[in-house]
């Protein structure tokens, strides 16, 4: 369905208002339009280009949710907190089944190993309860597969396990999911809202958000280059589904309601024998600490720092960077990682839920800051449809209840095949600029090279579709290229001495 002129908009009234479409707007406003209502989605820049975009990629079983920064003895003295990762730990197992069943086309399957030392804070006997505890918690849908195997065993099978370090006394195996493209679980989760009926629109920012009669009376803004405008909508429920922008919606309730929680994420190049095979452990600081197989390459992290700036504003640093390398040193000391293995790094804020000020393990909360407007928190990429029905439960509890919710599995389109079909893509997935086609519609911003190489001839393309002129073509180009060095910086070598 081609995106709407803003105009059309104008003096609208809906259902719902979403605003975010990341995983969780995008899966909100399908859930909700699949219920009966009507829903607008709207986001300031493209369908997950925010914190979908700058994930881990990873659709993880929630292992490391079990485990307390407290020490073991003192886990009798927490039972609340304890019940809550529990619960915690089931939804991300529920819903991993869910996305393996009905999005199989854009996960892939991956093994991974999980190294044993003496001295350890977690005892090989306790990880392997964790594991069947994870398992069951998940109702053995999706199996993790988990055994735990002697050194020289694994090592056999697997050169990534060959490689480890230090005094091992065992190595763990099992099976994860890894998102084969992020970007478009948001994209094609969208496209569905929009065929039960959603209306979406993205490069469109809310600027005001205002009490209307017993609704909401939302201001949108055209951010789409070359265009300009202001409309007015009217809704009954507005969800504010930003991320860690939540806070700063203009209109969209007071906070705080999340802690940022800032990510970096450093790739590499490892051995080849090493394709397609990941790590999890837990740092020197005692944080889950992974290696992510992608594609030929790895990448390793994430790094957990709490952060109050500007989304926008957050970047890779160099000491995150370094760190990231050490700690991979550390499980892989013959590898000797340095800077010079950098292929390109990245980072995201998770928004994490606050309650009382203080951040919470509770995986989502759906605040209301008004009547009928209400806040997403806390919520992942892997837990994006338990987040969605939370917020159209609370929806309906305003509403009412109209039709049972959508179900069925959302396919992953094939990449077009002829330049006419690559046309046909740029109007009917609503792409405005040049990086929306190259990272978010066609997988050419995965490479290792992030599109680059391909982005010069697919701007003629996306030209000749959207009808820009040569100086836009140009001013896309060398956009894309900024926004490209922003997002994926590669970090530069330490100056020698």
């Amino acid at each position: 369905m081609p995106r709407p002129a803003l105009e059309q908009l104008r003096g609208a009234r809906y259902d719902v208002v979403v605003v975010g479409a990341g995983a969780v707007g995008c899966a909100t406003a399908r859930e909700l339009a699949g219920r009966g209502f009507g829903v607008l989605l709207v986001d300031r820049a493209d369908f997950g280009s925010g914190t979908s975009s700058r994930s881990s990629r990873m659709l993880y079983s929630g292992l490391g949710y079990l485990a307390a920064r407290y020490p073991l003895w003192q886990m009798p003295l927490h039972p609340g907190d304890m019940i809550q990762r529990l619960f915690h730990t089931r939804a991300v197992m529920r819903c991993r089944a869910e996305l393996v069943r009905d999005m199989p086309g854009h996960l892939t399957k991956h093994r991974f190993h999980y190294p044993f030392r003496a001295g350890d804070r977690y005892p090989p006997w306790l990880v392997d309860l964790g594991f069947r505890l994870t398992e069951a918690l998940g109702g053995w849908k999706v199996p993790l597969a988990y055994r735990r195997r002697d050194v020289a065993s694994a090592a056999s099978e697997s050169p990534l396990a060959a490689g480890l370090g230090g005094e091992l006394t065992g190595i763990g195996v099992f099976e994860e999911y890894m998102y084969a493209w992020p970007e478009r679980i948001c994209v094609d989760t969208a496209l569905d809202a929009e065929r039960l009926g959603c209306v979406a629109r993205t490069y469109t920012a809310v600027t005001g958000i205002e009490p209307r009669g017993a609704g909401w009376q939302v201001t949108l803004e055209e951010r789409a280059p070359e265009a300009e405008g202001s409309v007015t909508v009217t809704c009954d429920v507005v969800i504010n589904a930003c991320g860690p922008w939540i806070d700063r919606l203009p209109g969209g309730g007071a906070g705080p309601r999340v802690r940022g929680v800032k990510g970096v994420n450093v790739m590499v190049r490892l051995p080849g024998g090493f394709r397609g095979q990941g790590l999890e452990a837990f740092s020197s600081r005692g944080e889950p600490f992974y290696v992510f197989p992608w594609r030929d390459l790895h990448f390793i992290g994430p790094t957990e720092t709490v952060v109050s700036a500007d989304p926008d504003e957050v970047r890779v640093e160099e000491a995150e960077v370094d760190y990231v390398l050490e700690e991979a040193n550390r499980l892989f000391p013959e590898l000797a990682l340095s800077r010079a293995d950098v292929v390109h790094c990245w980072c995201g804020v998770r928004p994490t839920s606050t309650l009382d000020g203080e951040s919470t393990l509770l995986p989502v909360r759906v605040v209301e800051s008004g009547p009928g407007l209400y806040a997403v928190t806390g919520s992942t990429i892997m837990l994006h449809r338990h987040a969605a029905r939370l917020a159209a439960r609370a929806a309906e509890r305003r509403l009412g209840r109209r039709s049972p919710p959508p179900r069925g599995a959302i396919a992953r389109p094939a990449p077009p095949a002829t330049t006419a079909e690559l046309a046909q893509l740029v109007t009917r997935e609503h792409v405005v600029r040049l990086g929306d086609l190259v990272r978010r519609r066609l997988p050419r911003g995965l490479d290792p090279d992030l599109g680059r190489d391909a982005a010069r001839d697919l701007s003629a393309v996306l030209a000749t579709a959207a009808g820009w002129s040569e100086e836009r073509r140009l001013a896309e180009l060398r956009d894309f290229e900024t926004d490209t060095s922003r997002v994926y910086p590669a970090m530069p070598l330490p100056a020698p001495g």
